[in-house]
């Protein structure tokens, strides 16, 4: 089979491992699916989406928005006519040999929420969920969807809001599906001027907020966004230490590290000009160009025990969709086959002696 070789290479990122030794291959993306009735899904398109991103190695659907589908699929019960989009992607993900991973509703915010009503909106999201989809194959686990900002050292009641929220959200997934993994995928900011007016925190200062955040609430996976706040000066030099300092923090933790490698950019110079396009409203964004996403991804196989990605949608999916303009959706397909063709040359160069 055409892609059977990139497929195996990519089955191999599944293991977590207690080192990074991995080919530079994202193994599945951020999803955000919406069904609107002037947009719907048919179980035909989301066969073809799913298709498209396993012929370039994707193995894992990470999904979001799933509570909302859910709610949909809950009330179409008593309908004439039955609807579960969410349910048709669990066919499809077993059919072609994925796994799922669907977010938790965020069920309020720190300052907002006590975390007792937080935590029982998304364990009852988490219960509903398993008890329709949990006996699937392709079912895998959860996102934890809050990405948060650096919290101030003497913030000490945030910490603990979101570690007590973490702590039994994590504990009642693990219990309602065993086996099961809890992830998270946060960001770091480098900012150390504090133009965006949040504490700025050292690569070491940062990981070690993690660490002991995973050691208190017992999260699986962290996915660290790669980028510091999407910008594409940010160099590899800059962000490298932050990945280095985060993988160390997981693994002493018992957690794994996963990268979250953009392939979504804002395309400017520096942080001044980055700030007046998002007074403006003008944020220049693009695919990130494969010559510079080759870079990425090859530092991030030196750290991760798995790559993941955000920006597949919308700037690399190859197929039309109502309510997509024509350039875009021309761009979007030329991104895709120069990662398909990136990602084929690293299944051969892994089978030449």
């Amino acid at each position: 089979m055409r892609y059977a070789c990139l497929t195996a290479l990519v089955f191999l990122l599944c293991c977590k491992q207690a080192r990074a030794d991995i080919q530079p291959l994202m193994r599945g993306t951020l999803w955000w699916v919406v069904d609107k009735p002037e947009c719907p899904w048919t179980k035909a398109e989301l066969r073809a989406a799913v298709e498209a991103q396993r012929a370039v190695g994707f193995d894992l659907l990470w999904l979001l928005n799933t509570p909302a589908l859910l709610r949909a699929a809950e009330a179409s019960d008593q309908a004439e006519t039955r609807r579960d989009v969410l349910g048709w992607l669990f066919d499809v993900a077993d059919e072609a040999g994925m796994r799922v991973i669907v977010d938790l509703p965020q069920g309020g915010w720190y300052g907002k929420t006590t975390a007792d009503a937080m935590v029982a909106t998304m364990t009852d999201y988490a219960r509903r969920c398993h008890a329709r989809y949990g006996r699937r194959r392709a079912f895998h686990g959860w996102y934890l969807n809050h990405e948060i900002n650096p919290i101030a050292p003497e913030n000490l009641a945030e910490s603990a809001y979101w570690r007590d929220v973490w702590r039994r959200v994590t504990a009642a997934c693990h219990e309602t599906a065993p086996g099961s993994v809890v992830t998270i995928s946060p960001f770091f900011l480098l900012d150390e001027a504090r133009r965006r007016g949040f504490v700025y925190q050292t690569p070491e200062e940062y990981a070690a907020w993690w660490g002991e955040t995973l050691k208190q609430t017992g999260i699986d996976v962290l996915m660290l966004q790669d980028s510091g706040e999407h910008l594409a000066s940010f160099t590899l030099e800059q962000r490298e230490p932050f990945w280095a300092a985060t993988a160390r923090a997981c693994r002493a933790a018992g957690a794994a590290f996963w990268l979250n490698v953009e392939t979504g950019e804002v395309d400017v110079r520096d942080w001044d000009e980055y700030l007046r396009h998002k007074q403006a409203g003008t944020a220049p964004w693009r695919f990130t160009p494969m010559p510079w996403l080759a870079e990425k991804l090859a530092l991030a196989a030196k750290y991760a025990e798995a790559i993941v990605n955000w920006g597949y949608f919308p700037y690399m999916d190859p197929l039309p969709r109502c309510g997509r303009a024509q350039p875009a959706e021309e761009e979007s397909r030329g991104a895709y086959e120069a990662y398909r063709a990136y990602a084929e040359s690293q299944a051969k160069s892994l089978t030449q002696p």
